[in-house]
C-alpha cells in the first residue's frame, strides 16, 4: 500500500473513533452511563472528527494530489503525519479524561504549530507541481483560511486569563476558529481535491467561470462569519453584512452548479460510478447548506438557527458528514485508495449515507418540533441512537474493504 493510502486510512481509524464516542454521546441520552463528563467526550468526540479524520484525510489527499514524486515521498511528510497523529490521540485522551486543561491545550498547540509547519512546507513544494492552477489556488487558499482561523485559538488563553470565559468576546473567537475551519479550511480544500480529481481525470472545466466561483466564495465565507456574532450584537448592520455574504454564496452556487451540469456527461464517462455517486452527494449536501444559509438571511430564522441546539448540529454534520466526509471518500475512490468494487465498501458507503440522511431528519424534525413548541418525537432519543450505529459501522467496513491498486510509489 502506498505511504498516503496507509495515512488515509489512519484517518478512517481516527473517524471510526470518533463515530464510537459520538454513539455513546447519544446512548447517554437512552439510558444513564458512569460518564464522567458529558461536556468532555462531546469535546473529545468533536476534536477527534475534525483533526484525527478531516484534516489527516485532507493532509494524504492533499501530498497523493498536488506535490511532484519527489516531495511526495519526502520524509518530513512521514514525521509530521505521525507527529500529528500522537496529537490527536494526547487531544482525545486528556479531552475525554480532563475536558479543556493545561494537558489538552498543550496538545492542541502541538497540533496547531504542526499545520504551521505542513503550511510552510506545502506551500514551498507546490509550487514545482505544473499545470492545475485553479486547484492548487483553491488548495493555498485552504491552507491559508486554517492558519487564519487558529488565530482565534492564541486569543482564548489571554481572554480565559482574564476571566473572560463565557464572554461575547469569547464566544466570538470559538466561533472564528469554528466558522473558518468548516468553511474556509475544509471546504476550500474538499473543493481544491475535486477539482484536483477532476483534472487528472481529463475533465476541463471554464476558467472564467472557476474563477468567478472561487472569489464569490472567498469574499462570501469572510461575510459570513458576522452572523455568528449577531448573537451578543444584534445590530441591523451585522444582519446586512451577512446577507450580503449569503447572495454572494449563493451566486457562487449557480455558477458553481452550471459548472458541474456541463460537466456531467464527462464524468459519467470518467468517473468511477462509486465516485460519482459519493461526489454527487457531497455537492447535494453542499447546496443545502448554502440554501439553509440563505435562509437565515431573514433576521427571524437567523435567530432562529443559532439558538435551537438540533439545528446547529444537524447544520454542523451537514458539512462534515454530508459534503466533506463524501467528497473526501469520493477522491479516496478515484485514485484507488479504496476498493469501491468490494461489497463492504458498497455496504459501508450505503449505511453511512443511510444513517447521514436518518439522523439529519431526526435532528430537524426535533428543532423543527422545538420551535413550534410541540414537544418531542416518540423515542427521539432511542431512535436517534439506533440510526447513529450506522455511522461508525459504515467506517469500519469502508476501513476493511481494502484498496482497488497501489498508488505510484
Amino acid at each position: 500500500m502506498s505511504k498516503t493510502g496507509y495515512w488515509f486510512r489512519i484517518a478512517l481509524v481516527n473517524f471510526f473513533v470518533a463515530g464510537l464516542a459520538g454513539l455513546t454521546l447519544r446512548f447517554a441520552f437512552v439510558v444513564e452511563l458512569p460518564w464522567p463528563n458529558f461536556m468532555n467526550g462531546m469535546h473529545a468526540h468533536s476534536h477527534v472528527a475534525m483533526l484525527g479524520w478531516l484534516y489527516l484525510a485532507i493532509y494524504a489527499l492533499f501530498i497523493e494530489l498536488f506535490l511532484p514524486e519527489a516531495a511526495k515521498h519526502s520524509k518530513k511528510y512521514t514525521r509530521l503525519f505521525w507527529a500529528s497523529e500522537i496529537t490527536i490521540i494526547g487531544i482525545f485522551v486528556t479531552m475525554i479524561t480532563m475536558g479543556y486543561h493545561v494537558s489538552s491545550i498543550v496538545f492542541l498547540s502541538g497540533h496547531v504549530i504542526l499545520s504551521y509547519v505542513f503550511l510552510g512546507f506545502f506551500l514551498k513544494d507546490i509550487r514545482n507541481t505544473k499545470g492545475a492552477e485553479v486547484s492548487k489556488r483553491f488548495a493555498r487558499t485552504a491552507l491559508w483560511f486554517m492558519a487564519a482561523s487558529t488565530l482565534a485559538l492564541w486569543a482564548m488563553g489571554p481572554l480565559m486569563a482574564l476571566s473572560m470565559a463565557g464572554s461575547a468576546l469569547y464566544y466570538a473567537s470559538v466561533q472564528f476558529f469554528l466558522h473558518f475551519q468548516f468553511n474556509g479550511w475544509f471546504i476550500f480544500a474538499a473543493l481544491a481535491i475535486f477539482f484536483r480529481v477532476l483534472g487528472q481525470q481529463g475533465m476541463s472545466l471554464e476558467k472564467k467561470s472557476l474563477d468567478q466561483f472561487y472569489y464569490l466564495l472567498v469574499i462570501s465565507c469572510i461575510l459570513t462569519y458576522v452572523l455568528a456574532v449577531t448573537w451578543s450584537t444584534p445590530i441591523p448592520l451585522l444582519f446586512w453584512i451577512n446577507s450580503l455574504g449569503v447572495i454572494l454564496q449563493t451566486a457562487a452556487l449557480f455558477v458553481f452548479a452550471r459548472m458541474i451540469i456541463g460537466a456531467y456527461p464527462s464524468a459519467q464517462k470518467l468517473l468511477s460510478p462509486a465516485g460519482r455517486r459519493l461526489f454527487g452527494i457531497a455537492m447535494i449536501s453542499f447546496a443545502l447548506k448554502i440554501f439553509m444559509q440563505a435562509v437565515v438571511v431573514v433576521p427571524y430564522f437567523a435567530t432562529i438557527s443559532y439558538t435551537i441546539r438540533n439545528f446547529v448540529i444537524g447544520f454542523i454534520h451537514l458539512i462534515l458528514l454530508g459534503m466533506l466526509t463524501h467528497m473526501v471518500l469520493g477522491a479516496a475512490v478515484n485514485t484507488g485508495i479504496i476498493n469501491s468494487d468490494s461489497k463492504r465498501a458498497k455496504a459501508g458507503f450505503l449505511f453511512l449515507l443511510i444513517g447521514f440522511l436518518l439522523t439529519e431528519i431526526l435532528l430537524f424534525l426535533q428543532g423543527t418540533m422545538f420551535w413550534a413548541a410541540v414537544g418531542f418525537i416518540p423515542y427521539y432519543y432511542e431512535l436517534l441512537f439506533g440510526a447513529s450505529i450506522l455511522l461508525p459501522l459504515a467506517v469500519f467496513l469502508i476501513l476493511i474493504s481494502g484498496k482497488k491498486h497501489d498508488l505510484a510509489s
